[in-house]
């Protein structure tokens, strides 16, 4: 039985790690549903991964934990030598100067209910205080279960831009 607290750890990512984030999506098709969209094709992640580093407040990860504490059939990241069970998009002064804004944080499906989301999140709440005065979270399409997820870690719904997007937000001290 897996843990149910798991710490952990990110890298950057990069073009270089399209067929490693496309994995990952392939092993979570249920967000892809809730979104209504396809998994997205390695040519899709490493172009959106390019977009990502040539804009310099966009940040994204790969979320790790040691491979002892992943799933049976998770991946190995070659840089690190850590299990590779998350995907974290985000950017820095947006919407508005002082904002970080979560674009996405995918956990594996398998990985899922473990606390990696909750680490991950607290982990980027952390390292954001000082630099950004909140942190919003974008959830796209009808998603409960993400709602659920940020309003437990003190989050609550700020912005309106349904039918597509909802955003909630929370004051970082």
């Amino acid at each position: 039985m897996l843990p149910t607290l798991s710490p952990v750890r990110t890298r950057a990512a990069s073009a270089a790690d399209a067929a490693t984030i496309q994995e990952l999506y392939q092993a979570t098709p249920g967000y892809f549903e809730v979104i209504s969209i396809p998994v997205p094709t390695v040519d899709e992640v490493r172009t959106d991964l390019a977009t990502a580093t040539n804009d310099p407040r966009r940040h994204v990860e790969i979320v790790l934990v040691e491979p002892e504490r992943a799933a049976a059939g998770v991946g190995i990241d070659p840089v690190t030598g850590a299990a590779v069970v998350g995907y974290l998009d985000y950017k820095l002064d947006y919407p508005e100067a002082g904002d970080a804004t979560v674009n996405l944080m995918l956990v594996r499906g398998d990985m899922q209910s473990h606390g990696i989301g909750r680490a991950c999140a607290v982990d980027l709440e952390g390292r954001l205080k000082g630099r950004s005065r909140r942190l919003l979270a974008s959830i796209y399409g009808e998603n409960p279960r993400a709602k659920a997820f940020w309003e437990s870690l003190g989050y609550r719904f700020a912005i309106d831009a349904r039918p597509l997007l909802e955003w909630y937000a929370k004051r970082l001290a």
